[in-house]
């Protein structure tokens, strides 16, 4: 889905829309259509989100970071296979 990002000239995010039916164009305001990848989000720092310097302008987009459930379940297969090393030294050693 696209999403109209409305910005200043110096690339300050003033607004994010999406949804049907479409939002309107701003006149008069610089704005950006994008379509933001699965998996990415926009990268805003200190109200920056919009890089001006180039052209067309382009939104910064970063990676989504990884959920809380998605870092205990990584944590809980690490820990498992760690475990599972661990049981074969002890009964290899035990051979």
């Amino acid at each position: 889905m696209s999403t109209l990002i409305i910005h200043d000239n110096e690339g300050y995010i003033i607004s994010t829309r999406n949804g049907e039916p479409a939002p309107r164009e701003p006149i008069g305001v610089p704005f950006i259509w994008v379509d933001i990848p699965e998996g990415k989000q926009l990268k805003i720092t200190d109200g920056i989100g919009v890089d001006v310097s180039v052209t067309p302008h382009q939104v910064i987009l970063e990676d989504i970071p990884p959920s809380e459930m998605e870092l205990l379940k990584t944590e809980n297969q690490q820990i498992k296979q760690s475990m599972a090393e661990l049981a074969e030294l002890i009964l290899g050693g035990m051979q």
